[in-house]
């Protein structure tokens, strides 16, 4: 029986994708604590979608967002911070579909591109690994 081995691709193009992935998450969790506009828009979201512990959440994520793009920006454990990434796409998926308030998306469209976007490209990273520029390749070498 072949065992199935997911093998660490060096490749600069997946590293550029784990870097905009990290820097996406980056800012958007920042926006979210700091600024006004998107800060209430993110708390349209949790209300209107009925997400469980809305107070916990709302500081919650944006800090786990920051969190996970800084560690996909320096490639550190890209594909375990993936994998939360797609959790956070999943939910934020069934925001865009349920919420109907246009003022809760300031800066994207209602429908949900960008998260589908964004499970498709962390999926990639899942699939090839953290790419060039990473700490996980050289923490695969050793």
């Amino acid at each position: 029986m072949k065992s199935i081995k997911i093998t660490e691709d060096n490749n600069k193009w997946v590293g550029v994708i784990r870097i905009m992935l990290g820097l996406i998450f980056i800012m958007t969790g920042v926006m979210k604590l700091l600024l006004p506009d998107y800060g209430t828009a993110w708390q349209i979201q949790l209300v209107e979608a009925n997400i469980p512990f809305r107070n916990i959440m709302y500081f919650f994520v944006p800090v786990f967002e920051i969190l996970l793009g800084a560690f996909l920006l320096v490639g550190y454990y890209a594909r375990t911070s993936s994998f939360f990434v797609i959790l956070i796409m999943i939910v934020a998926v069934y925001v865009h579909l349920t919420v109907t308030n246009p003022g809760a998306f300031p800066s994207q469209p209602q429908q949900p591109y960008m998260p589908i976007m964004v499970i498709i490209l962390a999926s990639f990273i899942i699939r090839k690994g953290a790419g060039a520029w990473s700490l996980d390749s050289n923490v695969d070498k050793n």
